[in-house]
């Protein structure tokens, strides 16, 4: 019998659990939707609807509404407004400083148009972040700011370098400040009302889940079928993603582990 598979919502960061919500919400919805045609009623497509699940899917609207506007309130927090602004300054600094490398290699000086050539290779070498999540740039950005302070004092002389290495450097700390006020912000909110709300939407869909297995063993799969299997895909891409992070983490925690 198809059914839905099991899957544990709670390695889910916060966003990640809601946008896997929200899409299930959409396929859900669909169940409501009797054969689509435009000349059923309203009435018609209702009594195509089991109850139970109607009422199932209601419930797992209401939680998932709380958990969307719990989200928002987190969102609102003037810490992120900060930690925005300080985002769009890092950015600036990244243009600015990879803009005068770029024009620099064609500086009339030989020696200069060489050197920075190497410089600008670093910087195509991580690409530019400024595209990325946030805290995907700053693991770039650290390193790149690495690579140009680990430049000779002759060739970082030469460019006039440290003005521009100082202010991308200042910029990313700031970041890194704002970022952590905005944390431990939301981790007030997180642990009382994100947490709460997340926990009751994550409970209605399993709840809805559960109707729906149930339904196919009762009414049989046929009307089910395509929900379950998009369902199914959703879940199976989660896990791709749960379990490349799990190995990146144990491959970085490995990396760490001090040498005996």
């Amino acid at each position: 019998m198809k059914t839905i598979k099991s899957f544990n919502l709670s390695p889910l960061h916060v966003e990640e659990d809601f946008g896997f919500l929200k899409q299930f919400h959409d396929e859900a919805v669909t169940l409501r939707g009797g054969s689509g045609g435009d000349s059923e009623s309203p009435d018609e497509i209702a009594d195509d609807v089991n109850p139970v699940l109607d009422n199932q899917i209601s419930a797992f609207e209401t939680k998932l509404d709380a958990f969307d506007e719990a989200l928002k309130s987190s969102s609102s927090l003037p810490s992120t407004a900060l930690a925005t602004d300080a985002d769009v300054e890092r950015d600036s600094a990244w243009r600015g400083a990879n803009a005068y490398v770029k024009a620099m290699t064609d500086h009339p000086d030989p020696a200069s148009a060489t050197t920075a050539t190497e410089v600008k290779r670093l910087f195509d070498t991580y690409g530019d972040p400024t595209s990325l999540a946030q805290t995907e740039e700053s693991g770039v950005l650290h390193n790149l700011i690495q690579d140009l302070k680990a430049l000779s004092a002759e060739k970082t002389q030469l460019l006039s370098l440290t003005p521009w290495i100082t202010n991308l450097e200042n910029k990313e700390k700031a970041f890194k400040e704002a970022a952590q006020k905005r944390t431990d912000e939301k981790s007030k909110i997180i642990v009382g009302i994100v947490k709460q709300s997340r926990s009751e939407a994550d409970a209605a869909y399993k709840q809805l889940v559960s109707t729906v297995n149930a339904l196919c063993l009762l009414e049989g799969e046929e009307k089910y079928t395509t929900f379950i299997d998009h369902v199914n895909v959703m879940i199976d891409e989660r896990k791709t993603i749960l379990r490349t992070r799990s190995t990146i983490n144990a491959k970085k925690n490995k990396t760490d582990m001090p040498a005996q």
